[in-house]
Parts: structure tokens; sequence; C-alpha cells
């Protein structure tokens, strides 16, 4: 059942976290910042519906700034989850290239339901531009909320854009709950430029044990790759512990984003 935090020292270690990973993508921001940057921002709805009727709503409102070779995204999120209820949320989204085809990212979501269900999630890893502009990354994803289950999982991606207006994605991640069940999933995404305002999002994830990676797109930063379908789907608190479920489920999400340059 969720329970409120009572120790609001439990949160600032994934604060620190996500406030360092913030300033290291800010630090190419500030040297370019007499060469301009560019910002933009926006606004956009999620539907997410996952495994025992699961079903996830959210509405964000969003900002990026880009400068060459660092990017920043953050958002804030109102959600209703059909376990949780209600909720409020924050995303942040970092980036780095410390070279001309290799490049860093961060990602940080800190969440609370309204009844004070906390949880926060970490995810960061490099990514690898190829000349035909195909994006190989891998990631290192740590969850944690106020229930007793926890993950830690690894994956690997790969992005393809396929024209101007639509880019794929594809990815495989494995992972560990701290109760000894295991999550292995594979990932296909696209995300398709309907309008120079309009950007229409979907990811199906299948396998076991599913749980949503928050993946951004591997093309870069902005906008269009710094902000991805922000739902975070967790596997059910009223699974037997002491089973591993071995079941093949899926979760499928939608999202819109309308863009303001």
């Amino acid at each position: 059942m969720p329970r409120r935090l009572t120790e609001g020292a439990r949160l600032q270690g994934p604060i620190a976290l996500v406030a360092g990973a913030i300033a290291l993508a800010c630090s190419p921001l500030s040297a370019r910042a007499n060469g301009g940057v560019d910002v933009s921002g926006g606004a956009g709805i999620d539907y997410q519906s996952g495994p025992r009727s699961e079903s996830y709503r959210g509405a964000l409102l969003f900002a990026t700034a880009n400068a060459g070779p660092g990017d920043l995204t953050i958002a804030a999120i109102r959600y209703e989850d059909s376990q949780l209820g209600p909720g409020v949320g924050g995303f942040a989204s970092v980036g780095a290239s410390h070279h001309s085809r290799l490049g860093l990212r961060g990602i940080g979501v800190l969440t609370q339901s309204d009844t004070g269900f906390d949880s926060w999630r970490l995810r960061a890893g490099p990514e690898l531009r190829l000349d035909s502009d195909v994006t190989l990354g891998a990631f290192y994803l740590r969850h944690h909320d106020d229930s007793p289950l926890n993950l830690n999982a690894g994956g690997l991606e790969v992005g393809v854009p396929l024209s101007s207006e639509f880019s794929a994605q594809a990815g495989f991640s494995y992972g560990r709950w701290n109760t000894g069940e295991t999550t292995a999933q594979g990932t296909l995404a696209g995300r398709f430029r309907a309008g120079a305002r309009l950007l229409l999002l979907c990811e199906v994830d299948v396998g076991r044990n599913v749980t949503t990676t928050s993946s951004p797109s591997s093309s870069g930063g902005g906008v269009l790759g710094g902000l991805p379908l922000a739902g975070a789907l967790e596997p059910s608190t009223t699974t037997a512990q002491s089973e591993t479920d071995r079941s093949i489920t899926s979760a499928a999400q939608l999202g819109v984003r309308f863009l303001i340059p």
C-alpha cells in the first residue's frame, strides 16, 4: 500500500545526483552563452496502458535549451495513475558531447502522488553517433520508491532516422528487483514530426515484469531528443514477492507534444 515519506533526507541523494547532472550539462551551455543558446518549449499529454489493467495519464509543460555541445530539458508533470491516484512530477534530461560522435546523457525523474507515495528514477549512459546518423546507446537505470520494490537495470538501444519526419528506436534491457525477481524486455519506439509544432510519440514494451524505462530518443539534444514519454508504470505491489513472475506482458504508450519555437 502507498505510504507517506516521513524522512525528507531520503530524497537528498537522488536530488543531489540530478542537480549534479544538470550542472554538468549546463557547463557547455554557459560556455556557449555568448554565442547563442537555442531555447524552446511546449506542452504535452501522455497515455499508457500496462499489465493488470494498469493505466497512466499525464499532462506536462517543458522547456529546452540547446547550445551545440550540451542540452538541458526540464518538465513539470501532473498525472493520474490507476494504482496510485493523482500526483505531480519533475523531469530533467541533460546531454553533453565530449567528442563529435560520442556523448553522455543523464535523466532524472521525481514523482509524488497526492497521498504521499514518492519515487525517483535515474538513468545514464553513453551515446555514439555513426556516419549514417544511426545512434548506439547503453544505459544504467536505478528506480526506487516507497514500496518494497526497487530496481537496478541496464540496457542497449539503437536509433535510426528513417526520414526527416520519422525516426525509430529498438532496445533491450535486463534488470533485477531487490526481491530477486528479474525483468527482461524489448522495446520498439517511434516518433513522427507531424508538423512544425506537432510531435507524435509511441512505444511498445514486451517482456517479463515489464516496466517503462523512460528512454529518450538517441538522436541528440533539444525537444526531439531530450523529452521521452513521461509515464512510469510500475510492477504491481500486490504481486507475491516469494514467486518470480515469468509471464510475458506488454505496455503501450502514446504521447503528443505541442512545440513552441
